[in-house]
């Protein structure tokens, strides 16, 4: 595996386990007043300040962006990155972390289903296979086949809504980072979502309910930003623009195995049980499987 692509596969395997850490962290600010959308458009609107401060102070040009751009980074958020988050606090709700887990990862064969179809790329056998193993491993690790498991018909609509979100966002914003940095597509991608997110905050009546959060909800809300956000995202990002979005999406995979790991240490109650260690292993023969011999895949960093 050539040097530049290694380096890829290891910044999106740390940009899974940053964004593993997202639902320890939620449930830590629910348990201490916040609300999801509200915690949405909080969370959005910091780490838009955060990545905006940080380009401004690399490159303060690279924030000048045409219409064109905007209209992109609108696309991005309102069909890929704020919709899917979005989607997938309701499908919480409605079916459970589990479930909304295993449907959020169809976005990895989604990804490649797009490409194939709309941007001419390569679906070989091999792809298809690791897609297929990563989703049953998924499936295991996320505890599907547990008794007493509970499915409802809107709940997979929007879980599987938000894997189709996912995909939508890794494929534009891998055609985007040809000529935009990183961090000024992330700051206008949240600053945008951060706006959806409190228009359906307000509409739900639950923005109000900011002014009662603890010093535990705000630490809750600043590691976020920090760790399952910016950090995750960065790295995610840079991973996809140097081995491109089908590859990333695999391999970005090995949250699912990171969250059950991590869960289990926050949280005792949540042990793991034998099916869900298969789950992890099959997650990473998957990923294996997607990597092995490879083409390099790498495309002009120069918009970095």
């Amino acid at each position: 595996m050539p040097t530049g692509r290694r380096a890829a596969v290891f910044a999106v395997i740390a940009s899974a386990a940053c964004f593993a850490t997202l639902g320890i962290l939620q449930r830590w600010a629910y348990q201490h007043g916040a609300e999801p959308m509200s915690l949405l458009a909080v969370r959005f609107a910091l780490a838009a300040a955060v990545m905006a401060i940080a380009q401004a102070l690399r490159d303060p040009s690279s924030l000048r962006v045409t219409r064109g751009d905007l209209g992109r980074f609108l696309a991005m958020s309102v069909t890929g990155y704020g919709a899917a988050s979005l989607c997938y606090a309701f499908a919480v709700r409605m079916i459970g972390p589990s479930v909304t887990t295993v449907l959020l990862y169809t976005y990895p064969a989604l990804v490649s289903v797009i490409g194939w179809l709309f941007l001419s790329e390569a679906f070989p056998p091999r792809r298809i296979a690791a897609v297929a193993l990563t989703f049953a491993g998924c499936a295991l690790a996320a505890g599907v086949f547990a008794p007493g498991s509970r499915i409802a018909a809107l709940g997979i609509v929007l879980g599987l809504s938000a894997g189709l979100g996912y995909a939508v966002f890794n494929v534009l914003s891998f055609r985007t980072m040809r000529r935009t940095p990183r961090l000024t597509l992330m700051a206008y991608t949240f600053a945008m979502s951060a706006v959806e997110m409190a228009v359906a905050a307000a509409v739900s009546h639950t923005l109000p309910s900011v002014a009662g959060w603890d010093w535990m909800a705000w630490g809750s809300v600043g590691l976020m930003v920090a760790i399952p956000t910016t950090a995750a995202i960065l790295l995610y990002l840079g991973g996809v623009q140097r081995m491109g979005a089908p590859q990333a999406a695999i391999v970005s995979t090995l949250e699912l195995p990171f969250a059950v790991l991590f869960a289990s240490m926050a949280f005792p109650a949540e042990r793991l049980t034998a099916l869900q260690l298969l789950g992890a292993a099959v997650v990473l023969g998957g990923v294996v499987l997607a990597e092995w011999g490879a083409p390099a895949g790498e495309v002009d960093a120069a918009a970095v």
